[in-house]
């Protein structure tokens, strides 16, 4: 206890004489400077974090991220059409396109300004199957030519026939139409 006592009365005794003030800026720096200049090694040691091993890291993820992003968007979806079942579904296929296609001919033959709207109409939802049968061809690959996917690979193209067929029909009833109106009776 004496001891601590004898403390106690130091500073007290001191307290007015005590440097309580930090050192300039700089300070550290130039004690360093001077002791190199004795020629004694010294080495500082900052709370510099190095952050080059953290960043070298999330730059790696980042690139690895970005290739795999790149290879799965870029990777094609497989698709197959009903040729691709069985040589009977070939044959229907290749039915059911050389109709549509003649179909299309003859429309495009008997097209009148008349019926222009009815063909631009007929083309959009042509169209419209024709993505629809574009997302079947995916999905025929995926489901493992699944039996329902054929049904209804078949079934979009005898759409696109039945509405090339009632299109033909109306452009033909708007043409007897119009050749009727033109017609002068004699009698």
């Amino acid at each position: 206890m004496k001891n601590e006592d004898n403390i106690e009365k130091l500073f007290e005794r001191m307290q007015n004489e005590l440097d309580i003030h930090e050192p300039s800026a700089g300070h550290q720096m130039r004690f360093v400077e001077k002791l190199q200049q004795q020629n004694k090694v010294v080495t500082l040691h900052t709370k510099k974090r190095n952050w080059i091993k953290p960043l070298s890291i999330a730059a790696s993820i980042a690139v690895v991220i970005g290739i795999a992003a790149i290879t799965l968007v870029s990777a094609p979806i497989q698709e197959a059409d009903l040729a691709s079942v069985s040589p009977q579904m070939q044959d229907t296929q290749s039915f059911f396109s050389s109709a549509i296609q003649v179909q299309l001919e003859e429309i495009d033959k008997i097209s009148s300004i008349e019926t222009k709207e009815l063909v631009a109409d007929a083309m959009k939802q042509l169209e419209k199957l024709e993505l629809d049968y574009q997302a079947l061809k995916k999905d025929l690959v995926l489901s493992g030519n699944d039996k329902r996917v054929i049904s209804a690979m078949i079934k979009n193209f005898q759409n696109r026939a039945n509405l090339l067929e009632e299109v033909l029909q109306k452009m033909n009833d708007i043409n007897e139409f119009k050749l009727s109106k033109n017609e002068n009776p004699i009698l």
